[in-house]
């Protein structure tokens, strides 16, 4: 059987992958946040997998969580930047500019949560919970509107909200003597009059302070609240980074709290591009990063799972035996460099699984571009993955991995386009030091002896460049050796999956 007419590995996106659930591969990131409680954030390079995790957890949540938690999940259709950006505390360090408004969000979830998931039992709603949905109702209607709605209109109406000034109804549970007034207010209103900004953050305040003391008296509680927050990072662009720096810090911040105070009654679990939580103006983020969060990074071995994974569903689709030896699929079992064709693909991966997915992708691509040609006399028939379709794809491979590094990092270090410019024009796979100041010199773009060297630890951060170390032969790329820091060196090697999208020659070829 001609094996293109079997052969697939899904598509490079999770977001638009319908058939994710049936080969998502666990490479247990999620299992490790959710066994520690303190621990509230997955974090992952571009192309790592959080949303595959994330998806598959939304439509999976029985293998990870207990009978008695309830999974709420947030994308970034459901966030609205500009309301958070009213609530803002502009008298707080930027991390916690917008940790109220988030912890508004959690808590509201929290509450709606708990109040569905006891009707859905048929046990009671604990009292204080329902004195809180009582209160929010009174607040947004009954019953209480989605958050993308709540997070819109719904919460600037509270800036016409009249709270009893001693707060004693509130406690008490009776809200006789809250005063809501009728009509909309629009956000240009509330944007333009600071009278009207400080009363709605007093009020989002007391009913964050009402909604808190509510769930810390309903330990211990019957059920646990797992609200995960993907596609944050969605408005992550040079139009609004500034913002959505301080919106993103007070997610993380908010996050933080809730989850130190309330780990057994409330989980928020938030899906983060480790490029942009290394530039949230954060305190103590080296914490945070170590002690509650969990970095989605992948193994030889796992990679070629997930691939075997992928193979194996679309081949018994098609009433093929599963795939069980990713090496056995190729025609040849060497290729350059006496390199085995699943490790040539790895090589050029940033061992992210979107990398090898799309690269095994791009070569069965080629291959159906061979049975296709239009001037050929024959047409071919593929027993197996041919080698020669890999060099065919690897081009079109390399310039889409340069692109996916430009999508990552050109908003908040633009100088990337100038750096990989500098390497491109050296034209060699191998530079110095001072040759890519050489070739930024010719740019006319201005550097400082400190300032080349931090870009020379970000690309070997991003895995970009490599280096040997002492007498070895071999390059050291952050991508294959994560506990690799960064060493200044005499030579720097350009990673092999960029080398063509920058046109670069070895050093012999160049001679």
């Amino acid at each position: 059987m001609n094996i293109l007419d079997w052969i697939n590995v899904g598509k490079v996106s999770a977001e638009r992958d319908d058939d994710l659930v049936n080969y998502f591969y666990d490479n247990g990131v999620l299992r490790a946040v959710l066994a520690s409680n303190s621990s509230f954030l997955v974090l992952g390079r571009k192309g790592a997998g959080k949303t595959a995790v994330f998806r598959y957890l939304q439509e999976n949540p029985h293998e990870y969580l207990r009978d008695t938690d309830i999974l709420v999940s947030l994308s970034f259709e459901d966030y609205n930047w500009k309301v958070h950006s009213l609530l803002r505390n502009t008298e707080t360090a930027d991390s916690l500019a917008y940790k109220q408004s988030w912890r508004f969000v959690i808590l509201v979830e929290v509450i709606k949560a708990h109040v569905s998931r006891c009707k859905k039992d048929g046990v009671a709603v604990p009292t204080p919970i329902a004195s809180a949905q009582k209160l929010l109702e009174k607040l947004f209607d009954h019953p209480l509107p989605s958050i993308y709605q709540l997070i819109g209109r719904k919460l600037l109406g509270l800036s016409k909200v009249k709270l009893p000034k001693a707060g004693l109804d509130l406690e008490e549970g009776n809200f006789d003597s809250l005063e809501v007034s009728g009509g909309e207010i629009s956000f240009d209103e509330v944007e333009s009059d600071n009278d009207i900004r400080t009363c709605l953050a007093q009020n989002i305040g007391n009913i964050i302070s009402y909604m808190e003391k509510a769930i810390a008296q309903t330990t211990p509680c019957r059920y646990r609240t797992i609200i995960c927050f993907d596609r944050v990072d969605e408005a992550w662009d040079d139009v609004s980074l500034e913002v959505s720096r301080r919106v993103l810090s007070g997610l993380v911040s908010a996050a933080d709290s809730l989850t130190a105070k309330y780990s057994e009654i409330m989980r928020p679990i938030v899906f983060l591009r480790e490029d942009i939580f290394s530039v949230l103006p954060l305190n103590d983020s080296n914490k945070l990063r170590e002690d509650c969060g969990a970095l989605l990074k992948w193994g030889r071995d796992d990679l070629f799972k997930l691939l075997i994974r992928r193979l194996s569903y679309f081949a018994e689709l098609n009433g093929q035996p599963p795939v069980d030896d990713l090496e056995a699929l190729f025609d040849k079992n060497e290729m350059r460099q006496r390199s085995k064709p699943p490790n040539y693909l790895l090589k050029r991966s940033m061992m992210r699984p979107r990398d090898m997915i799309c690269f095994l992708s791009r070569t069965i691509d080629a291959m159906h571009d061979s049975v296709n040609d239009p001037f050929a006399d024959t047409s071919n028939v593929f027993s197996q993955i041919a080698v020669e379709a890999i060099y065919q794809a690897e081009s079109g491979y390399s310039e889409w991995l340069k692109q996916e590094l430009l999508d990552e990092w050109s908003v908040q270090r633009p100088s990337i386009i100038q750096l990989l410019s500098a390497i491109q024009n050296h034209a060699s796979t191998q530079f110095s030091r001072a040759d890519l100041e050489a070739q930024l010199a010719k740019l006319e773009i201005e550097f400082t002896p400190a300032g080349m060297l931090d870009d020379l630890r970000f690309l070997f951060a991003n895995s970009v460049i490599g280096f040997k170390i002492g007498d070895s032969t071999a390059w050291r790329y952050r991508c294959f050796y994560p506990s690799q820091g960064f060493i200044e060196s005499d030579t720097y090697k350009v990673h092999d999956g960029l080398i063509r999208a920058l046109n670069l020659k070895e050093p012999r070829d160049i001679a």
